[in-house]
């Protein structure tokens, strides 16, 4: 049989211009919309867990300043407060809130101005030791308490009216002291060595306290950690002084016996939470926050779950609480 060459051409010119059928068509769109499916979920939970990662990493840098804020101002509550004063560290609403009392708290210390007495007070002069730091030295108007070596406050409200300074030739160490001569509003009489305080009115008599309001960390007033969920405080009593707590008490102004060796420890635990994470769920339905003198569960809403959080705790045993010495 012949073929003429215009039936091969036009057998040729079909079979190179024959496309794709409608169902070919149809299963590459599908196959193509499960592979961009995957791909999708792919990313998608490695962006659910980068924001995971950095909210929680966010978390746990702002509860570890927040926390270490809150220790410094536990370490020195009652710092230049008469130790038989019981309201140095008061607990209020079973723990939840804490007043502390002091001369200077956490990182107000460097408000807080302190000094020694180098020689006898002589009248209406107060010679004490000089920093080098001149921000850490009295200032005129200043009001000025000294305590002895038990914390007992000799005298109070003593106002700094002149500032000189001098020399002190220290006969122990046989060297020289640089010393401020701080003239003051009254005739006192003390004995060298005496510890003098630059009083912060705020926290020495008033306080600072700290309470948890709407999710927020407030001290005194000012905000000073956002998410938190619940905080607690603890007095601790170590009767036998050997660094094992004996009995944990929310009891406001606990009694400072001195009749035995012991010693007095502040517990506090913060649960701080992370903004709401799109893919989390917590497992649990509770936390356990406290277990002694009684377990104390966090229970979770679902809002809540959707959440994590970090539990900070620790045990402080502020000196400036202890009984002193031979008391």
């Amino acid at each position: 049989m012949r073929y003429s060459s215009n039936s091969l051409m036009i057998a040729r010119t079909t079979d190179r211009g024959r496309g794709m059928t409608l169902v070919e068509l149809m299963v590459s769109l599908v196959i193509l919309m499960v592979v961009l499916g995957a791909v999708y979920s792919i990313l998608n939970l490695q962006q659910t867990k980068s924001v995971q990662v950095t909210r929680t990493t966010v978390l746990q840098t702002d509860a570890q300043v927040a926390f270490t804020l809150l220790k410094w101002d536990i370490l020195l509550a009652g710092m230049g407060y008469p130790y038989e004063d019981q309201d140095a560290f008061q607990l209020a609403n079973a723990g939840s809130d804490a007043t502390l009392k002091a001369v200077g708290l956490g990182f107000e210390m460097s408000h807080s101005q302190w000094s020694y007495l180098l020689d006898n007070v002589d009248g209406g002069t107060l010679p004490v030791r000089r920093w080098d730091d001149n921000l850490a030295n009295f200032q005129i108007g200043d009001t000025l308490i000294i305590m002895n070596e038990v914390r007992r406050p000799l005298y109070e409200g003593l106002i700094i009216t002149g500032i000189d300074t001098f020399t002190f030739y220290d006969p122990i160490w046989n060297n020289e002291v640089p010393g401020l001569l701080l003239n003051i509003s009254e005739n006192i009489g003390a004995r060298a060595g005496l510890i003098v305080f630059r009083r912060n009115a705020a926290t020495y008599f008033g306080g600072l306290t700290y309470t948890l309001t709407n999710d927020t960390l407030m001290r005194g007033t000012e905000a000073l950690l956002t998410n938190v969920e619940a905080i607690q405080f603890r007095y601790g009593l170590d009767t036998d002084n050997d660094g094992i707590i004996d009995n944990w008490s929310n009891a406001n102004n606990p009694l400072f016996n001195p009749m035995y060796a012991r010693k007095w420890a502040v517990r506090f635990t913060v649960v701080i939470a992370s903004d709401i994470i799109t893919g989390y769920q917590a497992p649990e339905d509770s936390i356990l926050i406290e277990t002694d003198p009684a377990p104390y569960y966090l229970v979770l809403t679902p809002d809540m779950k959707r959440r994590k959080r970090a539990i900070l705790s620790s045990i402080i045993y502020p000196q400036n609480l202890q009984p002193g010495e031979g008391l």
